[in-house]
């Protein structure tokens, strides 16, 4: 008896669990990936990496690694139009803790509306993509995707 109630007790966990609902997306990757692809142009597809942001009641700032080899030329491609809101996409030489850190890139001054990037990157050792993510308290659900595709020749 115990054990029919323990099962019947985990199955009903697991189903209600799958049917809560969850904070929408519209995170098409197949989509996404096809927009950055197209814009890689004659570079060679090299990764790509897929961020879900949480839009918080606080500022965040995100940042992701982009390990590069010495002596390619290499291209980053942006897509953030499966955001909700607009995030500001900075690339710098060195990780946020550094002193020495240098913007090499940034979306700051972008046209308003602008959901795809295209940065062709200089010779540097590592690049590191930080997302500065705007805090709003209207919605505790809000959240999105971006998605950045690297190439190089």
């Amino acid at each position: 008896m115990k054990k029919v109630f323990y099962t019947s007790l985990m199955l009903g966990l697991i189903f209600s669990y799958g049917f809560t609902p969850q904070a929408m997306d519209n995170c098409d990757r197949k989509g996404l990936t096809e927009s950055c692809k197209k814009k890689l142009d004659v570079f060679k597809y090299d990764s790509q990496k897929f961020s879900k942001i949480n839009f918080l009641e606080r500022d965040q700032k995100l940042e992701v690694e982009v390990p590069v080899f010495i002596g390619e030329k290499y291209r980053m491609v942006f897509n953030t139009s499966a955001l909700p809101k607009d995030v500001v996409i900075s690339v710098y030489t060195k990780d946020k803790e550094s002193k020495k850190r240098e913007a090499i890139y940034t979306t700051k001054d972008a046209p308003a509306g602008t959901k795809e990037f295209v940065f062709d990157a200089p010779h540097v050792r590592n690049m590191y993509v930080d997302y500065d993510v705007p805090m709003d308290g209207s919605n505790p659900k809000l959240s999105g995707c971006v998605v950045f595709m690297v190439g190089y020749k």
